[in-house]
Formats: structure tokens, C-alpha cells, sequence
């Protein structure tokens, strides 16, 4: 009685079926997953795009974090220094912004370049030594 999920006679309240036990996918069902053979052209294709990777978009995604840091911080302590004018009704708290905003967007535009011209082959390379065929488009 108190086992099952269904709701006791009579009761119009909300549905138990969220107790439903969960059940696995039928792809587990089966057993473990077979690996795919990985050769070492495959690792070392993946080495070299993590290198790349790593050498090149974390120094830029660490620099334009690290002004966006600088930003937050002097506009949160220092409000008599971003107040100091530049040009006309530009002060300097907004010049950062500014700033922020154009290296942003100059870090988004050097990565799809950089992605394109350096990271992709490199994946392609992978995907083929693991047997996977290109995108058609």
C-alpha cells in the first residue's frame, strides 16, 4: 500500500508520477560501451590541439578578463578617478568601458580567426583518425 506510487483512492491531488524510478537508457542496457580505438596519430593530434589551444586563448581570454576585473574594481573603489574627464562628457569610467567593449570584440573576431585557421584542421585531423566523416554543408 504505502509502496506504491500510485495515490491512494479517492485523492484528486497532484500527480506522483515525478516517484516513477528511473530507468536507464537502452543504450546502457546492453552493457559497458566499446572504446573506439584511439592510435597515437589520433593522441598526438589531440596534444597538439590542446597545445594550441592552451599557448594562444588563455593568455587573450586572461587579458580581457583581467580589464574587465580592473574596470569593476576602480568603479567600485574609486569613483573620484573614473570621474576625471577626458573629452567633453567622456570620463574615464566610461572610456574603460569602451575600452572593455572594443577588446572584447576584438578578442571574439582573433579567436574565429584563429579557430578557423589553426584549430580546425587540427580537429579535422582528429575526427578523421577517429573515423569520423566531415560535415556536409
Amino acid at each position: 500500500m504505502y509502496g506504491s506510487h500510485e495515490p491512494p483512492p479517492g485523492f484528486d491531488g497532484p500527480s506522483y508520477e515525478f516517484l516513477e524510478p528511473r530507468r536507464r537508457p537502452p543504450t546502457y542496457a546492453a552493457g559497458p560501451r566499446q572504446e573506439v580505438g584511439v592510435t597515437p596519430e589520433v593522441m598526438t593530434a589531440l596534444a597538439e590541439l590542446r597545445a594550441a589551444r592552451r599557448s594562444k586563448v588563455f593568455p587573450v581570454a586572461t587579458a580581457v578578463l583581467g580589464l574587465y576585473l580592473i574596470n569593476a574594481l576602480l568603479a567600485s573603489t574609486a569613483g573620484d578617478v573614473m570621474a576625471v574627464k577626458l573629452v567633453g562628457h567622456l570620463n574615464l569610467g566610461l572610456g574603460l568601458a569602451l575600452l572593455q567593449c572594443g577588446t572584447t570584440l576584438a578578442a571574439c573576431r582573433w579567436y574565429a580567426r584563429y579557430a578557423g585557421t589553426t584549430l580546425d584542421p587540427l580537429v579535422e585531423r582528429a575526427r578523421a583518425g577517429l573515423g569520423f566523416r566531415g560535415e556536409e554543408r
